[in-house]
């Protein structure tokens, strides 16, 4: 006789991938903040943020390297084992340099309208642009997200009256039970 075996734990499978990846995560986003907050706390001296304006340099904003690997070694994670990271997280990455978009410290956000002189409100399109790369990330905003393909071909097509008169026949057809297409037998 064999053992009776003991039922499998239902559960997230491999909760320990999920957990260090929000691990590393949080250390990347913990980490860029701090870089970002040590940045704006101390300030150059006032020799050299003259001496950058007047060569037209820029004053260069300083990224943590750590946070940069860590958000690296998530990246790996996720595809060495497979996981779909959860959209928010994927938008608040890097696709190029891995770094975490912070609006205002990491990334500029703007909102762009590339219909002619902006009269589609619809295709308003949120630009996220990486400070360390210059690598840009756009999305729709306010634009409903069309249904599957398989869903769309699935659902009832909608037909809608061109004329009062046509409403009103389909209206008295349904309710005496009488067919739209009248049998020709």
């Amino acid at each position: 006789m064999s053992k009776a075996k003991p039922p499998k734990a239902k559960g997230i499978p491999n909760k320990h991938l999920h957990a260090r990846s929000t691990f590393l995560y949080q250390a990347a986003t913990y980490l860029t903040l701090q870089t970002a907050a040590r940045d704006n706390s101390t300030t150059p001296d006032a020799t050299q943020g003259e001496q950058a304006l007047h060569h037209g340099e820029p004053v260069i904003q300083r990224h943590s390297p750590l946070a940069l690997q860590l958000g690296s070694d998530l990246q790996q994670v996720s595809r060495k084992a497979q996981l779909r990271l959860a959209v928010d997280l994927k938008r608040s990455m890097c696709k190029s340099c891995n770094a975490v978009l912070i609006t205002g410290r990491t990334a500029t956000q703007t909102i762009e309208n590339p219909s002619k002189d902006g009269k589609k409100p619809w295709a308003d399109v949120l630009v996220l642009e990486c400070n360390l790369c210059g690598g840009k990330k756009r999305f729709p905003v306010g634009a409903t997200k069309l249904l599957k393909k398989a869903r769309r071909e699935a659902a009832p097509p909608v037909t809608t009256p061109t004329t009062a008169s046509d409403a009103h026949s389909s209206d008295a057809a349904r309710l005496t039970g009488a067919d739209e297409t009248p049998n020709t037998d």
